[in-house]
C-alpha cells in the first residue's frame, strides 16, 4: 500500500501533500482509525490550445525526490497520477511537486482501508495549492478520544532541499478563541517537505467542548517563508480532508448543506464551522438557510471572538446555534440546500462546510468537506469527474455550481472531456443571482432537459469539466460519490 498524502501545484508548479495515517499511530483500540492510507492526484491542463508536458515529483520527509514521473496531459483535459504507479515502498510518507510549462490545476483523493470503520474504509479529498502564504486557517479540528481526531500536514512551498529549512508555528484556539496551549506548537520543515501533526498523539489538547466530551477547534499557522497546508478528520465509520486557507472575505457562500431524515431514520445532515481571521476583535455574523430557490428559510445571529470558530449544525444540539429546535423545524425533515454567512462589522471570516452520511443513506456512511466561497469568476475547472457502472454503480459526480454574483449569468456553457482530450457533451445553462445547479451523472438532478448526461458512457474516470461565462461570477464544489469505495468525497473547483 503506497502512502501519500499533501501535495503542492502552482500555475507552474503545484504543491501536493501526501498523506498516510497508520494504525499503529492511535493507542487505543475505541479511536477512531483510518488504517493505511493512499493518494491518487489528478492533475489538469488550463490550456485551451495544446497538449503539456506535466513533471510530478514525490518528495519525501527530508526533502529528497524519490521519484519523478512525466506524463502529456491534453488541452483542458487531466491525467491520474496513482500513489500505486509511484514505484515507492510501502509506507511511504511524503508530498509532491508537479510542474508545468502551461498552468495547472489537481485535486487528491485518500483512500484508506483496514480501519474501524465497518468495512474498513474511508476517503477523502483536497485541492492541490498554486501560491503559497505565511499564513493558514484551519476552521474545523478535533480531538476527541474514542470519537474524532484531525491530523494536521504542513509543507514548504519552496523547490525539494534536503538542507535548506523553515519553521512554521501552529497556535490552537477552542470555540471560545481561547489558545489552548501554553505556546505555539514549532516544526521545522525541509523544502518541499512536508510534516505532520496528529491531535490525539502528538499534542496534548484540553477537553473544552463540551466538558468531558474533548477538544474541538480551530488553528492558525505562521511561518516565515511561503506554505501549504492540508487537514484529514477521522470518526470511527468515515473520514474527510481539506485544504487550509490564506484568507477569507466578509460574505462566504456555502452552495451545498443537508438535513435529511425524510423516511424516519437520519440519512444526512451538515456541520457548517465559521472562523473569525481577526487576531483582536470579534466578528458580528448573520447566518441565512436557504432552499434550491433560494428562498431564505432562517436566519440567525452570533459573535465569534477573535481566531475562534463556531459551528452550526443541523442534527444535533451541542453546537453554536443560538436555537436549534427553531433552526431545525425550519430546514425540516428533508432539507436539501445552501447557507449564506455574512460578517456584519467588516471583520473577514472563513468557513468549512462537513458533509456527513448515515449507514441509512442509500450511498451508505460518509463524510466529505469544503471550504467556504467568496469570490466568483468566469472561468471554472473541474479536474476529476466520474461516470462509471460495470452493471452497478461504482462511481459518479455531483458538480453543484453557484453564481456569486450580483446579475444573472446567461447562457455560459459547460463541457464535459475524457482524459485523451475528447469533448465529450457541451451544453448551456443560465444561473440567476445566488441560485445553484446541480449536474449530477447518475441523476438528473438540475441539467438542461435537452440534455443527458449518460452520454458521458459509463467508464469515466478522471474527466474534466471546464465551464466558460464570460463576464459572470460563478463558483463550484464538486462531489463524488463512490459506491465502490462505499464513501464520499467534495473538494473545491479551480477559478480563474
Amino acid at each position: 500500500m503506497k502512502r501519500i498524502l499533501p501535495f503542492l501545484l502552482a500555475f507552474v508548479m503545484l504543491l501536493i501533500i501526501i498523506v498516510s495515517v497508520s494504525a499503529q499511530s492511535i493507542p487505543e483500540a475505541t479511536n477512531p482509525d483510518p488504517g493505511d492510507g493512499s493518494v491518487d492526484v489528478t492533475v489538469m491542463s488550463l490550456s485551451s490550445s495544446a497538449a503539456i508536458s506535466v513533471t510530478f515529483q514525490y518528495v519525501d520527509q527530508d526533502g529528497n525526490v524519490d521519484a519523478t514521473i512525466q506524463k502529456t496531459v491534453q488541452a483542458l483535459s487531466s491525467q491520474g497520477f496513482d500513489a500505486a504507479d509511484s514505484g515507492l515502498p510501502d509506507n511511504w510518507v511524503g508530498s509532491a511537486i508537479v510542474s508545468a510549462g502551461d498552468e495547472i490545476a489537481a485535486i487528491a483523493q485518500i483512500k484508506w482501508q483496514n480501519g474501524s470503520s465497518t468495512d474498513g474504509k474511508t476517503a477523502g479529498a483536497y485541492d492541490a495549492f498554486n501560491t503559497g502564504a505565511n499564513t493558514l486557517y484551519f476552521p474545523s479540528l478535533a480531538s476527541r478520544d474514542n470519537q474524532q481526531f484531525s491530523e494536521l500536514f504542513i509543507q514548504s512551498m519552496s523547490s525539494a532541499s534536503s538542507v535548506d529549512t523553515i519553521d512554521v508555528y501552529i497556535t490552537f484556539y477552542d470555540r471560545d478563541g481561547n489558545e489552548s496551549l501554553a505556546s505555539p506548537v514549532v516544526r521545522t520543515i525541509k523544502g518541499g517537505a512536508n510534516t505532520t501533526l496528529n491531535l490525539l498523539t502528538d499534542v496534548t489538547l484540553p477537553v473544552t467542548d463540551p466538558p468531558g466530551d474533548g477538544w474541538l477547534g480551530s488553528a492558525v499557522v505562521t511561518s516565515t517563508a511561503p506554505i501549504a497546508g492540508v487537514t484529514t478528520m477521522h470518526w470511527l465509520q468515515f473520514s474527510s480532508a481539506y485544504s487550509a486557507v490564506a484568507d477569507g472575505n466578509t460574505k462566504l457562500y456555502f452552495p451545498s448543506g443537508t438535513r435529511r431524515l425524510p423516511s424516519g431514520p437520519w440519512e444526512q445532515y451538515t456541520s457548517l464551522e465559521v472562523q473569525n481571521l481577526d487576531p483582536s476583535q470579534a466578528a458580528e455574523v448573520e447566518v441565512s438557510w436557504y432552499d434550491r430557490d433560494n428562498n431564505q428559510l432562517f436566519v440567525f445571529t452570533d459573535t465569534i471572538q477573535a481566531y475562534a470558530s463556531h459551528g452550526y449544525n443541523t442534527r444535533y444540539v451541542s453546537s453554536n446555534v443560538p436555537d436549534h429546535a427553531a433552526l431545525h423545524a425550519a430546514l425540516g425533515a428533508d432539507w436539501n440546500g445552501s447557507m449564506v454567512v455574512e460578517s456584519t462589522n467588516g471583520v473577514d471570516i472563513v468557513g468549512i462546510v462537513k458533509l456527513q452520511w448515515t449507514p441509512d443513506h442509500p450511498a451508505g456512511a460518509g463524510a466529505s468537506a469544503y471550504y467556504s466561497l467568496d469570490t466568483g469568476y468566469p472561468e471554472l475547472f473541474v479536474p476529476a469527474v466520474y461516470r462509471r457502472n460495470d452493471g452497478t454503480w461504482l462511481q459518479f459526480t455531483g458538480l453543484i455550481v453557484q453564481n456569486v454574483g450580483t446579475t444573472a449569468c446567461n447562457n455560459f456553457t459547460v463541457q464535459w472531456r475524457n482524459p485523451a482530450g475528447t469533448t465529450l457533451l457541451s451544453f448551456q445553462d443560465s444561473l440567476n443571482p445566488s441560485i445553484a445547479h446541480g449536474y449530477n451523472t447518475r441523476y438528473q438532478a438540475d441539467t438542461p432537459g435537452s440534455v443527458n448526461l449518460g452520454d458521458l458512457g459509463t467508464a469515466l474516470r478522471n474527466g474534466t469539466v471546464y465551464i466558460n461565462a464570460p463576464g459572470c461570477s460563478l463558483n463550484a464544489i464538486d462531489n463524488t460519490v463512490w459506491p465502490e469505495w462505499t464513501d464520499s468525497t467534495t473538494y473545491n473547483v479551480y477559478g480563474r
